[in-house]
């Protein structure tokens, strides 16, 4: 994943490994992509496969979330308006990721 420090908090989620979801999982993302817009912020999802892309359009959450063909899209989507990013590791904790966003003491 790779997070955004700006004013505009933007979550990269990759998906360059995910064979499949599950609604559930997909639910948990289209939470959490609702609460970034609460913030004016967004979530993007880099480069899941057919299959999840399939899950995407069937329920419609394409509207909720963006998907990129891949994580040098979803770069280029963030530097379209001088936006920068660094890496963050989920294994540093789940606030590190909305670290600095305002949206810590909601995940």
């Amino acid at each position: 994943m790779i997070l955004h420090h700006a004013t505009v908090p933007t979550v990269i989620v990759d998906m360059t490994t995910v064979q499949r979801m599950t609604i559930d999982a997909l639910a948990v993302l289209v939470r959490k992509a609702i609460r970034l817009r609460s913030a004016d912020g967004q979530l993007l999802l880099a480069g899941p496969p057919p299959a999840v892309r399939r899950l995407i359009e069937r329920t419609g959450t394409g509207r909720i979330v963006q998907v990129l063909p891949g994580r040098a899209a979803a770069v280029r989507f963030l530097a379209r308006d001088g936006r920068t990013w660094h890496p963050v590791s989920l294994a540093d904790g789940p606030g590190t990721l909305f670290a600095g966003t305002g949206l810590a003491e909601h995940v």
